[in-house]
């Protein structure tokens, strides 16, 4: 009986697999036709066995506690003998799964759950995906965006600007393949220029010149220069490979993102420089975060923790503070308090390095580390007051900071992790005050992280006790109509 049962999920499995079925579709179809549990129907669909789903539990999470015995027990629930799973066990499953832990449990299921951990399964999962999305590719209706173009850049400072870069093309092509000091002092000023206006200005008016600069600096180090030149070109060009990681992923490419960024860790290996090796593995779980990927992220965190360890400039203090939000999405508390207490005393050990010297996107702020700490803990429930407290400061150290520290992307971060609190606090009234000046952004400053923030607004706004309240269906309208002309929306045609 249950070989012949085995046969039949397979032949289902391999049929609607060359129909171009997702694990989700599948997974739906074989509890409807055989009874699972989602539990059991999502392991079905991927074909696994149980101790290959242990071994990949162990190797998410190496501390949590499974085996088959238990997952079987688990795979049950809520019959007779079964096991309730904890929000870590079903956290850890969805990473396996590549789905949402609430895909997991039915609706009664959830309900006969321990009410923490019910929470802390609501709270956490919007950050995860079925399948990492594509950022700034919004759910709600974007009729609009194809008739939204703002004006190409054309003022009379773009074109002086765009006059300075054929000139250092030509610097370029005069100095032969070998590169000269003027050349990499000038180049070096070009990148420090750009990551200095990268959090303060939309990306429109970048792509151009990071995609000129990256196309210069390989070009370059496909010729021949000395060790020391040789050396610097991979600097900076780690740098501005990074640069465009980050950009792409504001556009809403994470598959763009993570190629660039893979560009990004090789020409910091060769450059020897662990700031950079910091920097670009911290970006990496960044991408992945905001795609929904948080295990993912998780192990890039781990992947940057040696070379965090050797260097004490502002990525060191990344590091631990975006370490902080992945534990944050994974429900575990004790982890996030960890990782700010890290991120504080990494910052009082802080030594800036080169990157700290280029600025702007390139350097830790303290403003964004609030941010930071608002966003780890606005996922777990009991934590409302002190997220908020955070994202407050956040506001107000970016109010009182130098332009140099100024970023109108995590400012927005920190005001939706604001509205985000109150929400879960119960305070609409101020949740839609700390909203209003995220929602007056004009079009081209739309990038993934802003809008994916108001998303998870619009989801807590679902809760039962908002439901038909004029105050939050408005603030989802909103939400809906902003989402719906992202950054692409402003992108000149072609682009």
């Amino acid at each position: 009986m249950v070989n012949d049962i085995r046969r039949r999920v397979n032949r289902l499995r391999t049929q609607m697999r060359a129909q171009n079925r997702t694990t989700d579709d599948i997974a739906v179809e074989i509890r409807i036709q055989f009874g699972l549990t989602p539990l059991a129907a999502y392991r079905a669909a991927l074909g696994l066995s149980q101790p290959e789903v242990v071994d990949q539990c162990r190797d998410q999470s190496p501390t949590m506690v499974m085996d088959q015995p238990l997952l079987s027990r688990l795979e049950m629930f809520p019959a007779f003998g079964s096991r309730a799973p904890l929000a870590t066990h079903l956290i850890t499953l969805a990473s396996v799964y590549r789905t949402t832990p609430l895909t997991l449990l039915e609706p009664n299921a959830l309900d006969r759950l321990d009410p923490q951990e019910r929470d802390i399964l609501i709270r956490c999962n919007p950050g995860f995906a079925a399948a990492p999305p594509s950022l700034g590719e919004s759910t709600f209706s974007t009729s609009a965006t194809a008739q939204v173009r703002l004006p190409a850049p054309g003022s009379l400072q773009e074109e002086v600007e765009v006059i300075a870069r054929r000139a250092m093309r030509f610097a370029t092509g005069a100095e032969g393949s070998n590169v000269g000091p003027e050349m990499l002092a000038q180049i070096r000023d070009e990148v420090a220029h750009i990551a200095r206006l990268y959090p303060q200005r939309s990306l429109v008016h970048l792509m151009g010149s990071l995609a000129e600069l990256q196309d210069m600096l390989f070009r370059l180090l496909e010729g021949r220069q000395r060790p020391a030149e040789t050396t610097d070109l991979y600097l900076l060009s780690g740098i501005i490979s990074g640069m465009l990681a980050k950009a792409s992923h504001d556009l809403g490419n994470s598959h763009a993102a993570m190629t660039q960024a893979r560009a990004a860790i090789v020409c910091a290996e060769n450059a020897g420089h662990d700031g950079l090796r910091t920097w670009v593995r911290v970006l990496q779980s960044m991408i992945a975060y905001w795609a929904g990927s948080p295990r993912e992220a998780a192990r890039y965190v781990d992947a940057g923790a040696e070379y965090a360890a050797r260097t004490r400039s502002t990525a060191a203090v990344w590091l631990p503070a975006q370490a902080a939000r992945v534990w944050g999405v994974l429900g575990n508390a004790e982890r996030v308090d960890e990782a700010i207490l890290h991120a504080e005393h990494a910052r009082e050990q802080v030594q800036p390095d080169e990157l700290d010297e280029f600025g702007g996107i390139m350097t830790f702020t303290p403003p964004r580390q609030l941010y930071y700490a608002a966003d780890a803990r606005v996922w777990l429930p009991g934590q409302e007051h002190l997220a908020a407290d955070s994202a407050s400061a956040a506001i107000d150290a970016y109010a009182g900071a130098d332009e140099s520290e100024q970023s109108f992307s995590d400012e927005a971060g920190a005001r939706a992790d604001l509205a985000l609190a109150r929400i879960h606090l119960g305070d609409l009234d101020g949740a839609a005050e700390a909203l209003a000046t995220v929602l007056d952004l004009p079009v081209d400053q739309r990038i993934g992280g802003i809008v994916a923030s108001t998303r998870r607004i619009h989801e807590a706004l679902r809760a039962p006790n908002f439901r038909g309240g004029a105050l939050a269906a408005g603030m989802q309208q909103e939400i809906e109509e902003f989402a719906g002309l992202p950054i692409q929306a402003a992108l000149p045609p072609g682009q």
